[in-house]
């Protein structure tokens, strides 16, 4: 719906009111960016009196690059004769020389409307500038972004050590097997299988598993590359590939890995709980159609290795 009515003088006492009772700011301001009139903000929650603006250029009140900013909207609206809409974020403290701030907050967000005003006489180009606070829809779009990227966090991660979970380690996998085809370049993984691991179940509880399997991921994550893939299979099983690797270079990470792990104490309820791992390597090929290929490998190298008498390393053939 379009308005359009004439005022008289008498209806000058109600325009004023309405324009004071309006929640949010109106600014008039010409094309040089000089504060002409500041109507409305009735809302002390959302704004600070911003009266001691008027006579004062954006420059002088405003971050400089946030004042270029506006001056732009502001003379794109005039030359253009069309409304402007802006969405912009402000601090409470990017606006100089006003009063009552305390209880406004930090960071509002806002939607503006730029128009071009008709010719008032001897004022030269003005334009108003109109606010609606979106803070409060900001704010909760937010939360649902950040929801959003924590389910999909919890998607792909095991809940217990934060390491991948076994989905998205073939998903990576995957990506890691497209890299070795597209690059020619070599790739490994290796698998560990914590040896007896149903003992320390059985014998200190499964809180203390629990807490066996975090610093064994903690110890698998330290030093790992961001091209790494690591993961929790499941279980007591876990799972990493390195891209760039040859079968000879995971061995030797296999073998430091197998050391660090043997030497590793844990502390849980006063007691020391100790564990080895099994490791089995194998080259991720070009010929292999999904990354289960390699996986299978090494997992038929990381029984081996059990057979052979656990906390050891086997190397599969390509």
């Amino acid at each position: 719906m379009r308005g359009r009515q004439q005022l008289s003088k008498h209806d000058q006492p109600l325009l004023e009111a309405i324009l004071e009772a309006l929640p949010d700011l109106v600014f008039v301001l010409d094309r040089d960016g000089r504060y002409h009139a500041v109507l409305g903000g009735r809302d002390d929650l959302r704004y600070h009196d911003g009266s001691s603006l008027v006579g004062k250029l954006l420059h002088d009140v405003l971050p400089a690059e946030v004042a270029d900013s506006f001056l732009h909207r502001i003379r794109e609206a005039l030359d253009t004769g069309s409304v402007i809409t802006y969405e912009y974020q402000l601090s409470r403290d990017d606006v100089d020389g006003v009063e009552g701030r305390i209880g406004v907050p930090d960071e509002l967000w806002f939607e503006a409307r730029v128009a071009p005003m008709e010719t008032v006489e001897d004022a030269g180009e003005l334009a108003v500038w109109m606010l609606f606070n979106i803070t409060d829809s900001k704010r909760a779009m937010q939360r649902l972004e950040e929801q959003q990227h924590e389910l999909e966090r919890l998607a792909r991660t095991d809940p217990l050590t934060g390491l991948l979970n076994r989905r998205s380690f073939f998903a990576e996998a995957a990506r890691e097997l497209a890299w070795v085809r597209r690059t020619g370049s070599p790739a490994v993984l290796l698998q560990l299988d914590l040896d007896l691991f149903k003992r320390i179940n059985d014998t200190h509880g499964h809180a203390a598993g629990d807490h066996l399997l975090c610093e064994v991921a903690d110890l698998l994550r330290t030093d790992r590359r961001a091209s790494d893939v690591l993961a929790r299979l499941g279980g007591e099983e876990f799972a990493l590939v390195v891209r760039g690797a040859s079968l000879e270079d995971g061995r030797r990470l296999a073998e430091r890995l197998r050391a660090q792990l043997a030497a590793l104490r844990v502390e849980h309820d006063g007691q020391v709980l100790r564990i080895t791992g099994s490791f089995g390597v194998a080259a991720l090929v070009a010929h292999d159609q999904e990354p289960e290929a390699a996986l299978q490998r090494a997992d038929a190298a990381m029984y081996a290795a059990k057979r052979g008498g656990r906390d050891s390393v086997e190397v599969a053939g390509g």
